[in-house]
């Protein structure tokens, strides 16, 4: 996870900085693994040849009221174009929609992220808004992101 987390070219999109070293990056793990499905969960993505964890999804700020959750995944660079995160965050909607009853999810995405953007409208998410100016406010500067939503029903199969 720590070669996920301190790559800062791959979180130049991310709402947080890159681990600054492996003390930091076992500190986040610990938040990370105190489950909470009441509001976040996160999901190391294990390549399944090597069983060596290549990424991470996660759901968040879910709000239980409104049956809404933000989610957000996080990939090596080696390993992104070749599937494994469409594969997984399929598997992570019908969990939301079909397990936690969520009626919508919606990812933020940096406005320059295109894989990104291209992932959630093939999964079929729809760009709903932005840029949202000055959302996330990262080392002390500011980005905006653009808002894409998916509700239930609406979801495709990777493919």
């Amino acid at each position: 996870m720590h070669a996920l987390y301190a790559d800062a070219d791959n979180l130049r999109y991310w709402s947080t900085p890159p681990s600054p070293d492996l003390d930091h990056t076992a500190k986040m793990m610990r938040w990370h693994l105190r489950y909470r499905p009441a509001s976040y969960a996160l999901w190391a993505v294990e390549e399944r040849k090597s069983r060596r964890v290549i990424g991470m999804i996660n759901y968040h700020h879910r709000n239980l009221q409104f049956r809404r959750v933000d989610v957000g995944w996080l990939l090596l660079p080696s390993q992104q174009g070749k599937g494994y995160m469409a594969e997984v965050a399929g598997a992570l909607l019908r969990h939301l929609f079909d397990d936690l009853g969520v009626h919508k999810v919606e990812a933020l995405i940096h406005p320059k992220n295109k894989p990104s953007a291209a992932l959630a409208r093939r999964l079929g998410f729809r760009r709903e808004g932005g840029p949202i100016r000055d959302r996330w406010l990262v080392s002390g500067n500011w980005h905006s992101t653009v808002l894409y939503g998916l509700i239930a029903g609406e979801e495709r199969a990777p493919g």
